[in-house]
């Protein structure tokens, strides 16, 4: 049995169109962003904090007024509860990156970026992240690093990368693909076998008011989720930005759309206000991906043919 999470009907119906009305067009420069500064993380919420007014009792509608009972407000954030089901299922593709050596001032064991399986042995993350082979033995690939409903710390795994085998990065798109090797504990069960593996994209569907989702390891904690409050902001050739929250740590998540479908590879901060304020934030477009993948290992029918590109 495949442990591909599955792509949707509705995805295949789709072209790789682009209808976003504010492309802002060309490439963005990435050795111009900036890969390590977060949006500004708004307060927590606290009862204590509420600060408005409490009225009085609310005059309640007639049973004959039917009309006024349910509103839609503003846009419609209404989504099939499967929506939730396959969240589930599909963030376990995601990982934590570890290290095993200090680097930059930080200790061993400390999480250093995010990444995900795209296939059963090959993971995906950005070129920041893992820049070159000599880096491998620099870190592990830890699943499952999470709480549970009531807050308990789950069991994780570590798979190591493959040094001598497959590897591929592109600066420019800030990518870099991994091979990872089988874990001793489970004998023949590569990690994507293990934990699934979130299908590559090659046509994804870009439009106003989109909302993305991403799932991501924010300064190594435990895994989080930036969940629809997330909008598409900008759309250029080789990237896309968006308003969901990331911090250091989150470089190299999934970024999905609301069916979700990988869209892009989140690498960094995007742009700011006059003030210095930070007003999205970008991921590299996954078709661009793709089509880089297709091109570097055209020769090479074993490698695409597990990518299923």
């Amino acid at each position: 049995m495949s442990n591909k999470i599955p792509v949707t009907a509705e995805a295949t119906k789709y072209p790789a169109v682009e209808t976003v009305n504010n492309v802002a067009g060309g490439v963005i420069p990435f050795d111009a962003v900036d890969t390590e500064s977060p949006l500004e993380t708004p307060p927590g919420l606290n009862v204590s904090d509420f600060d408005y007014d409490i009225g009085e009792i609310v005059d309640l509608p007639p049973p004959e007024s039917a009309s006024l009972f349910e509103r839609l407000i503003e846009d419609n954030d209404l989504l099939p509860v499967w929506f939730l089901e396959r969240g589930v299922d599909i963030q376990k593709a995601v990982a934590r990156v570890v290290l095993t050596r200090s680097h930059r001032g930080l200790a061993q064991g400390r999480g250093w970026g995010t990444g995900f399986m795209i296939s059963p042995s090959f993971f995906l993350t950005n070129n920041h992240v893992v820049s070159d082979k000599e880096f491998m033995t620099k870190f592990r690939v830890q699943f499952n690093y999470q709480l549970d409903f009531t807050g308990v710390e789950q069991l994780t795994e570590s798979f190591q990368p493959i040094a001598n085998n497959v590897f591929h990065t592109n600066k420019a798109l800030d990518y870099s693909l991994i091979q990872l090797e089988k874990n001793n504990q489970h004998g023949s069960e590569l990690p994507g076998e293990r934990w699934g593996y979130i299908p590559l994209n090659a046509a994804p569907l870009f439009y106003n008011s989109q909302h993305f989702n991403i799932i991501q390891h924010p300064s190594g904690r435990l895994k989080e989720i930036s969940l629809q409050d997330n909008e598409i902001s900008q759309l250029r050739v080789n990237a896309v930005r968006y308003t969901g929250d990331t911090e250091p740590g989150s470089s190299g998540s999934p970024v999905f759309n609301n069916l979700w479908e990988l869209v892009a590879l989140h690498h960094a901060g995007g742009e700011k206000d006059a003030t210095g304020k930070w007003i999205n934030n970008q991921g590299i477009r996954i078709d661009r991906i793709v089509a880089d993948l297709q091109q570097h290992f055209a020769h090479n029918a074993a490698v695409l043919t597990e990518l299923g590109i």
